[in-house]
Protein backbone atom coordinates (compact mmCIF):
# COMPACT_ATOMS: atom_id res chain seq x y z
CA UNK A 1 0.00 0.00 0.00
CA UNK A 2 1.29 3.35 -0.75
CA UNK A 3 1.74 6.65 0.97
CA UNK A 4 -0.54 8.34 -1.28
CA UNK A 5 -3.30 5.88 -0.30
CA UNK A 6 -2.93 5.96 3.52
CA UNK A 7 -2.94 9.52 3.29
CA UNK A 8 -6.47 9.71 1.52
CA UNK A 9 -7.97 7.24 4.68
CA UNK A 10 -6.13 9.06 7.17
CA UNK A 11 -7.79 12.65 5.93
CA UNK A 12 -11.41 11.15 5.25
CA UNK A 13 -10.89 11.17 1.17
CA UNK A 14 -11.32 7.90 0.84
CA UNK A 15 -12.53 4.84 2.37
CA UNK A 16 -10.81 1.24 2.63
CA UNK A 17 -12.36 -1.88 1.68
CA UNK A 18 -12.96 -4.01 5.59
CA UNK A 19 -10.47 -6.13 4.33
CA UNK A 20 -7.89 -2.89 4.03
CA UNK A 21 -8.85 -2.18 7.38
CA UNK A 22 -8.47 -5.01 9.09
CA UNK A 23 -4.96 -5.58 7.29
CA UNK A 24 -3.56 -2.29 8.54
CA UNK A 25 -4.94 -3.83 12.56
CA UNK A 26 -2.85 -6.47 12.12
CA UNK A 27 0.00 -5.06 10.60
CA UNK A 28 -0.07 -2.34 13.91
CA UNK A 29 -1.31 -5.10 16.09
CA UNK A 30 -4.57 -3.73 17.20
CA UNK A 31 -8.01 -5.28 17.26
CA UNK A 32 -10.05 -4.49 13.80
CA UNK A 33 -12.80 -2.39 16.08
CA UNK A 34 -10.45 0.51 17.26
CA UNK A 35 -10.52 1.24 13.37
CA UNK A 36 -14.31 1.48 13.33
CA UNK A 37 -16.78 3.82 14.32
CA UNK A 38 -17.92 1.29 16.39
CA UNK A 39 -16.92 -0.11 19.62
CA UNK A 40 -17.87 -3.78 21.29
CA UNK A 41 -19.35 -2.22 24.12
CA UNK A 42 -21.53 -0.28 21.69
CA UNK A 43 -22.59 -3.45 19.84
CA UNK A 44 -23.70 -5.10 22.66
CA UNK A 45 -25.61 -1.82 24.46
CA UNK A 46 -27.35 -2.09 20.41
CA UNK A 47 -27.76 -5.85 20.73
CA UNK A 48 -29.19 -5.34 24.32
CA UNK A 49 -32.02 -3.06 23.02
CA UNK A 50 -33.01 -5.37 20.22
CA UNK A 51 -33.27 -8.89 22.45
CA UNK A 52 -33.35 -9.71 25.54
CA UNK A 53 -30.50 -12.93 27.23
CA UNK A 54 -33.73 -14.79 28.08
CA UNK A 55 -35.42 -13.89 24.84
CA UNK A 56 -32.16 -15.34 23.05
CA UNK A 57 -32.75 -18.53 25.14
CA UNK A 58 -35.82 -19.11 23.39
CA UNK A 59 -34.45 -19.04 20.22
CA UNK A 60 -32.10 -21.74 20.97
CA UNK A 61 -34.97 -23.51 22.13
CA UNK A 62 -35.44 -22.83 26.39
CA UNK A 63 -38.19 -21.25 27.91
CA UNK A 64 -37.06 -19.46 31.16
CA UNK A 65 -39.30 -18.21 33.00
CA UNK A 66 -38.61 -17.15 37.36
CA UNK A 67 -39.43 -19.67 39.35
CA UNK A 68 -42.08 -19.31 42.61
CA UNK A 69 -39.19 -20.10 44.46
CA UNK A 70 -36.87 -17.61 46.35
CA UNK A 71 -33.98 -16.19 43.94
CA UNK A 72 -34.70 -19.18 41.25
CA UNK A 73 -34.67 -19.20 37.70
CA UNK A 74 -37.00 -22.16 35.62
CA UNK A 75 -34.89 -23.10 32.47
CA UNK A 76 -37.26 -25.54 30.64
CA UNK A 77 -35.67 -27.53 28.04
CA UNK A 78 -37.98 -27.96 25.08
CA UNK A 79 -36.74 -31.11 23.52
CA UNK A 80 -36.23 -33.28 26.54
CA UNK A 81 -39.20 -31.78 28.91
CA UNK A 82 -37.18 -31.11 31.56
CA UNK A 83 -36.77 -28.09 34.15
CA UNK A 84 -33.25 -26.86 35.11
CA UNK A 85 -33.68 -24.54 38.45
CA UNK A 86 -30.92 -21.96 38.52
CA UNK A 87 -30.28 -18.90 41.43
CA UNK A 88 -30.15 -15.38 39.73
CA UNK A 89 -26.22 -15.45 40.66
CA UNK A 90 -25.90 -18.78 38.16
CA UNK A 91 -28.36 -16.65 35.54
CA UNK A 92 -26.29 -13.75 35.63
CA UNK A 93 -23.12 -16.05 35.10
CA UNK A 94 -24.64 -18.11 32.31
CA UNK A 95 -25.18 -14.88 30.68
CA UNK A 96 -21.77 -13.44 31.44
CA UNK A 97 -20.05 -16.18 30.30
CA UNK A 98 -22.48 -16.59 27.12
CA UNK A 99 -21.40 -13.29 25.87
CA UNK A 100 -17.89 -13.70 26.94
CA UNK A 101 -17.60 -16.61 24.30
CA UNK A 102 -19.15 -15.08 21.48
CA UNK A 103 -17.04 -12.36 22.16
CA UNK A 104 -13.97 -14.58 21.96
CA UNK A 105 -15.21 -16.52 19.00
CA UNK A 106 -15.75 -13.04 16.90
CA UNK A 107 -12.51 -11.74 17.94
CA UNK A 108 -11.05 -14.96 16.54
CA UNK A 109 -12.37 -14.62 13.13
CA UNK A 110 -11.89 -10.99 12.94
CA UNK A 111 -7.79 -11.73 13.33
CA UNK A 112 -7.69 -15.20 11.75
CA UNK A 113 -7.40 -13.37 8.17
CA UNK A 114 -9.95 -16.47 6.82
CA UNK A 115 -13.44 -14.45 7.77
CA UNK A 116 -12.54 -11.28 5.11
CA UNK A 117 -14.81 -10.80 2.22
Amino acid sequence: MNEVQIRQYELGKANPKIETVNKIASALGEPLNCFLDISVKEVKEDTTKAISFKEYLGILGYEVHESPYNDKWVIHIKDSDADVYISSEEMNTLERTTIENIDLRINKYMNDGKHNQ
